[in-house]
């Protein structure tokens, strides 16, 4: 009888934002689940360490190897963009497989995708996966938001079509998870296969002492309370949080907000680069005081120096535009129990609503932005009862285990 451990791939092509942190998670679960984890990304180092941090004491239960980057579409789009380099995805992730196995002599039994959308993108053709890695396999799958009801069955399946999704139809897909649970209903129906809402899992340790930034940042901010944005990106909604800002400067309300992370000032027109460089010119000249901005800061270095900012504000800025998804801002937000101002209508705005994080406005509103403001930071709003609690238990490293418990037991039953 082999009684050896599973042995589970873990494949993710892009090392930017969230995907280490998900990368170290995802190991993490998989080892508590009694496997053995091979990790191919595209910084076998840095892997290395988010799965220290995740899990500290299995080093003989998991190694990390190179793959090589995912390029960017040659439609000039994301990183998942068009069928040729979606193959080459998969064949490069079968030819590292193989190469383990050959100098290992460790058999793969099934793989994981902690993105899968990168390995769907314009291939639909549910043959792909056994014709490269020949293995069970699943991930998780984050854009998905075309299984919303639409009207127009020309325009659902030319999105189905782009989005590749027919290629999870493959006999050895055991399974997919996703972050927005309003969409399990329609992909199982689509797939016929298991669809499992995950958790949006997140860290919440801190450093030993607060980083030189964040101590600025309490320096300059004073008593008053602090309102935050990490990650400079259109899609966070920043533009509405300076307006926000400046509008609350006019006004004369004693708030401080702080705008952290990497500025790329190509996400934004002419017009709105003027805009911030204005904000920034009266930052440097003294004119005003109430707004942090540095356009030349690196990204944060590590998920505890990133807790550590975040843990210092008292309000934390999730009001996003066009977005659908999920987001690890209310995972820090619970962790920390900082109320939330978030976009209504979508999943952050649905989650926030159900567990009562904070306050939702009109997306792009800056107007009901200061009012929410005003609440969460008023008396009544501080007496408002919230669901962190609950939050934090559906979204937690206990959760993610037992969805992939789950998969994990799909998966071999395919072998």
């Amino acid at each position: 009888m082999n009684s050896r451990p599973p042995c589970i791939a873990l494949i993710d092509p892009i090392w930017v934002g969230h995907h280490p942190m998900y990368f170290g998670q995802f190991a993490a679960a998989f080892l508590d689940l009694g496997a053995h984890v091979v990790g191919f990304c595209p910084h076998p180092d840095g892997a290395r360490q988010e799965i220290e941090l995740a899990c500290p004491d299995r080093a003989a239960d998991w190694s990390t190897h190179f793959i090589t980057k995912a390029k960017r579409s040659l439609f000039n789009g994301r990183f998942e963009g068009d069928p040729y380099h979606t193959l080459d995805r998969w064949q490069l992730a079968a030819k590292a497989i193989d190469a383990y196995v050959a100098e290992t002599d460790r058999q793969v039994d099934a793989v994981f995708f902690p993105y899968l959308d990168t390995y769907l993108r314009f291939l639909p053709f549910p043959e792909v996966p056994g014709s490269t890695i020949g293995r069970p396999w699943g991930g998780l799958y984050l854009r998905n938001h075309h299984h919303r009801d639409e009207a127009n069955p020309l325009l659902r399946s030319a999105r189905l079509l782009a989005k590749g999704d027919a290629l999870m139809r493959s006999s050895l897909c055991a399974g997919i998870g996703v972050l927005d649970e309003r969409y399990v209903p329609a992909l199982e129906d689509y797939l016929e296969k298991p669809v499992r809402g995950f958790p949006d899992v997140t860290l919440s340790q801190l450093p030993p002492q607060a980083p030189a930034l964040v101590q600025q940042i309490r320096e300059k901010a004073g008593s008053r309370p602090i309102i935050g944005l990490i990650g400079l990106e259109r899609r966070k909604g920043m533009l509405t949080m300076l307006d926000a800002a400046l509008r609350a400067h006019a006004v004369e309300r004693p708030w401080y907000f702080v705008f952290a992370g990497v500025f790329d000032r190509t996400e934004f027109d002419p017009s709105e680069q003027e805009l911030i460089e204005s904000v920034i010119r009266k930052i440097h000249s003294g004119e005003i005081d109430h707004i942090h901005f540095d356009p030349e800061a690196p990204r944060i270095p590590t998920e505890p120096e990133f807790n550590a900012l975040f843990a210092s504000f008292d309000l934390a800025w999730a009001a996003y535009l066009g977005f659908q998804g999920s987001s690890g801002t209310l995972g820090k937000a619970a962790a920390f129990e900082i109320p939330v101002i978030a976009s209504r209508g979508e999943c952050i705005g649905h989650r926030v609503e159900h567990y009562r994080l904070g306050a939702t406005i009109d997306e792009g509103d800056s107007q009901q932005a200061l009012a929410a403001i005003d609440h969460l930071l008023g008396a009544a709003g501080s007496q408002e009862s919230r669901d962190f609690e609950g939050y934090r238990r559906m979204h937690s490293p206990s959760r993610l285990r037992e969805v992939l418990g789950e998969w994990l037991e799909d998966a071999l039953a395919r072998k």
